[in-house]
């Protein structure tokens, strides 16, 4: 289910997307909650690719899976129609059953940043309709992929961080 290597695993997994254009609205920027499916269709193509984890796969075999428990997101700079975005997505803290998830849109250049989204995952067994506990392989990698930084407990001052962060990429 996952895949083991002796290499390490990225702790910040990054792809490139095109927006497109049945997902804006009529002045040609990305709808507000099309970011959502971008975000989260982009992480899913990601952490198969990176960790060879296919959700899909692992719920059939487990009964077991990953459910939005909550969303927290903010909009810097539109996305628009044709545009080619860099998603970054990375899981900022876990536990025996939930994880944060930190995704961040970015123009092609990763010179400015479009929208912040944290996710909380809740693990689920679908079968008993309570939640579950990570099986300890999936801890391990979750132990080794976790962003180590402080991640500021609240939304609001990450958000803050994240655009002093880019204030700096775009002064040098």
């Amino acid at each position: 289910m996952i895949s083991k290597t002796d290499s390490p695993k990225p702790q910040v997994l990054e792809s490139q997307t095109r927006i497109r254009f049945d997902h804006c609205d009529p002045f040609g920027h990305l709808n507000n909650s099309a970011f959502l499916n971008y975000f989260q269709n982009e992480r899913e193509d990601q952490v198969e690719a990176a960790y060879g984890l296919d959700i899909h796969a692992f719920f059939r075999k487990t009964g077991r899976a990953w459910v939005v428990g909550q969303n927290q997101i903010v909009y810097l700079n539109p996305a628009v129609v044709r545009e080619l975005v860099t998603i970054q997505t990375s899981i900022r803290h876990v536990t025996d059953s939930s994880m944060l998830v930190e995704h961040l849109m970015l123009d092609e250049k990763k010179e400015k940043l479009k929208a912040v989204l944290w996710t909380k995952f809740v693990y689920i067994d679908v079968r008993k309709t309570s939640r579950a506990t990570h099986e300890p392989e999936l801890m391990e990698l979750f132990e080794e992929v976790v962003v180590r930084e402080e991640t500021p407990a609240l939304f609001e001052d990450r958000v803050k961080q994240l655009r002093e962060q880019m204030k700096a990429v775009g002064a040098k």
